[in-house]
């Protein structure tokens, strides 16, 4: 599970790097949707709400890699806070790319709007809650799975 979480780690840094370099945009008309993507990635307090995300998977790497020294993951989450303007520049092409102009105006009144800020406030407590039930979920499935692969052979499951 360390591996797994410490992997998709790594792995976003990859995705994040490699979509920098190559996502930007190239027509005139991408100028626009730029502009509104960026606009609504303020709106909706994206990297406030990645950051949280961030320090939470931190936080849980903390305790199950101890091995990892406390100075790796502190250094790590100062520059992650210092350096949001990238992420939002590796964020906007993306966004722009899938949406379109009139669909990323609309988002941005949305956010804007009083439910929309309602949401983005509630957000960082609804992923965490969120991610807190995944995670029983996920640990029911396992248990559910091995005890079957366990009586399937013939073996009493550890308790």
């Amino acid at each position: 599970m360390k591996r797994a979480v410490l992997a998709a780690l790594c792995g976003l840094v990859v995705i994040a790097s490699t979509a920098h370099g190559q996502a930007q945009p190239s027509r005139p008309a991408d100028v626009a949707a730029a502009a509104s993507a960026r606009k609504l990635l303020a709106a909706s307090g994206a990297t406030r709400l990645m950051l949280g995300n961030l320090e939470s998977m931190i936080a849980s790497q903390r305790q199950s890699s101890p091995q990892i020294p406390a100075a790796f993951w502190d250094a790590f989450l100062a520059h992650a806070r210092r350096d949001t303007t990238q992420l939002i520049d590796m964020l906007v092409p993306i966004y722009a790319s899938h949406l379109t102009q009139s669909e990323l105006e609309e988002l941005v009144r949305f956010y804007t709007s009083p439910i929309g800020q309602r949401l983005t406030a509630a957000q960082p407590t609804i992923f965490k809650e969120s991610m807190a039930a995944g995670e029983t979920w996920g640990e029911q499935i396992a248990r559910m799975v091995g005890d079957s692969l366990q009586k399937a052979q013939g073996t009493p499951p550890p308790r």
